[in-house]
């Protein structure tokens, strides 16, 4: 899945925000301004205002104003959830969608954002249940589909996570999100060349996506492209200089076409960037040994065993590290 998502509404259209799941949704949402109290509207704008300002307790205090003039107001619950999700308070934002969804049950936002959070506490199965009834009451939400596949895949349902990754891309077919991800499944379902060329559309419509790029490098890794791989890898971090993971990436990749010096490297950078990265310094580890250096890759190992990598061991005792 995905680390990134919208969350507030404002009277007619969804704002982006950087949140967990799926920065990229633009949805409209359409709302009658009925509200009996005029104070109560001001205090809502004023949250909305506030929160795409980063100002998150200061928002929470105008929606909390806002529900205090009107206690059915279903889009101030659903916005504090919103601003509940920015400050980690979790369980208050599900009862704010439970409270946005007891006042307009077909409020599908509520649903699928609760769902979320669900998502990412583990809870698949009552993840699942959030994304049904989104759909049930919004039949295209091409972004419910996409996050219902990342539960069906994490419970290891691929073929019902493949469903609703095509279903995705059928409703919204220029999202690079969606693409990269069904790659992804086809991937690790071993379906390699298929994978590429859902990575070739991702990249098509977002060439600026260092995930993707990141994605695609692994994939061609898993081909023995190994040239291509690291083309793929470089890009991703020449779009985010800071992405350890791509930097680990390239030099597993440098290592198999012999470049051992160059993996070494590869692998510094992305402990610089990431000291805690426990299989950066396992993976130096074996590439330092390739280059005689049995100290330094002992070293390098035995901090990988520190971190918790129980693989470290065997390197270890096979080399037999002091």
């Amino acid at each position: 899945m995905i680390d990134m998502k919208k969350w507030i509404f404002i009277l007619c259209l969804t704002v982006p925000v950087a949140g967990t799941i799926n920065a990229q949704e633009e949805e409209q949402i359409v709302r009658a301004i009925t509200l009996e109290d005029p104070v109560a509207e001001m205090a809502y704008n004023d949250g909305i205002t506030l929160f795409n300002q980063k100002k998150f307790n200061e928002a929470l205090s105008k929606f909390n104003e806002a529900i205090a003039l009107n206690a059915d107001f279903d889009k101030a619950y659903l916005n504090r959830a919103a601003t509940y999700m920015e400050l980690k308070r979790m369980e208050e934002a599900k009862a704010d969608y439970a409270k946005a969804i007891a006042l307009n049950p077909s409020l599908s936002q509520a649903y699928y954002y609760r769902g979320g959070i669900l998502f990412e506490q583990g809870r698949y199965d009552d993840a699942i249940s959030d994304y049904n009834l989104a759909i049930a009451h919004k039949s295209d939400y091409a972004f419910a589909y996409n996050d219902r596949a990342g539960c069906y895949r994490s419970m290891e349902k691929l073929d019902k996570a493949m469903d609703d990754y095509n279903k995705a891309i059928s409703y919204a077919s220029d999202n690079a999100t969606f693409f990269s991800n069904r790659g992804s499944l086809k991937r690790q379902m071993g379906k390699i060349e298929e994978a590429i060329k859902d990575y070739n559309e991702a990249l098509r419509i977002d060439a600026k996506n260092y995930i993707v790029w990141n994605n695609r490098g692994l994939a061609k890794f898993d081909a023995e492209q190994y040239q291509e791989a690291i083309a793929d890898f470089s890009e991703a971090v020449k779009l985010k200089s800071d992405y350890a993971y791509a930097f680990n990436n390239r030099g597993i990749a440098k290592y198999k076409m012999k470049d051992y010096a160059g993996a070494v490297a590869d692998f510094n950078e992305a402990i610089r960037i990431n000291p805690k990265y426990a299989y950066a310094y396992l993976n130096r580890g074996i590439a330092k040994e390739m280059l005689r250096d049995p100290d330094g890759a002992c070293a390098d190992w035995q901090q990988a065993h520190e971190m918790g990598v129980s693989s470290a061991e065997t390197y270890i005792n096979n080399s037999q590290c002091k």
